[in-house]
């Protein structure tokens, strides 16, 4: 049993790998043809990509809180991040075109970085704070173009499944843009791909969009405290499911 299990393992882990890279491919193919990143992104993220490893993972993904997005205005949206999965997930169900702000080492991804680059998305370089800046003022003025953001707070995927601390950049764009921030929750995920696993495993992974986090309730406090708020949102709607 052992070695089908492994064998089952390599399978699904070269699914993930050779999906994606084609993926990529297919949608550089895509955008050139329309020349429309917005149709790219969901066209490709949701119908084309997200599904099929889903399937071969044996993964379900459940989304709730679709009431609290906001249809007629781009917000920032910003999430916990446990595993490379979070990405399917919220790629396969989210209702709404989302643009990620991703690392920086990411861009160098033969295939997979440039079809990140040819669409928009904001990387980021962590290591140099004067460049994370300007990143973070460009992904502000696409959220004022109209494209949802969404930022993964914590900056790297947790290895223990605590939440950690959320970091200031997407609540840097949020205030200097007068911006919705509108929190996620996104619990499961880990124990199907774990941090540095390569071997995704069957599983359900639930995502729930909290209340929306409005200029108006900010305005006097600092980044940091709105980040420390919107990190007690997360934490919040992730107690209150384990709980249940």
């Amino acid at each position: 049993m052992k070695i089908i299990d492994s064998i089952i393992t390599f399978i699904r882990a070269a699914i993930v790998l050779l999906w994606s890279l084609f993926c990529a491919l297919f949608g550089i193919v895509v955008l050139l043809v329309t020349w429309n990143p917005s149709f790219t992104q969901r066209f490709t993220t949701r119908y084309v990509w997200s599904p099929v490893l889903l399937g071969a993972c044996g993964v379900k993904v459940n989304l709730y809180g679709t009431e609290n997005i906001n249809y007629e205005q781009a917000s920032i949206y910003v999430a916990n991040h446990a595993s490379q999965f979070d990405i399917v997930a919220l790629c396969r169900v989210m209702p709404i075109t989302l643009f990620y702000v991703v690392k920086q080492e990411l861009k160098k991804v033969p295939l997979i970085g440039w079809y990140i680059y040819a669409l928009g998305h904001i990387f980021v370089d962590r290591k140099n704070p004067e460049s994370a800046k300007i990143s973070m003022r460009a992904a502000a003025d696409k959220i004022k173009s109209g494209k949802n953001l969404i930022s993964f707070a914590e900056g790297t995927r947790t290895k223990t499944g605590e939440l950690l601390m959320f970091r200031r950049g997407p609540f840097l764009i949020a205030k200097e843009g007068n911006l919705d921030v509108i929190p996620i929750a996104i619990e499961g995920s880990r124990q199907v791909l774990p941090s540095g696993s390569f071997s995704p495993k069957p599983g359900v992974i639930n995502i729930y969009i909290g209340k929306v986090i409005c200029p108006d309730e900010y305005q006097n406090i600092t980044i940091e405290e709105l980040a420390a708020l919107t990190r007690s949102r997360v934490q919040a709607m992730l107690t209150e499911r384990k709980s249940i």
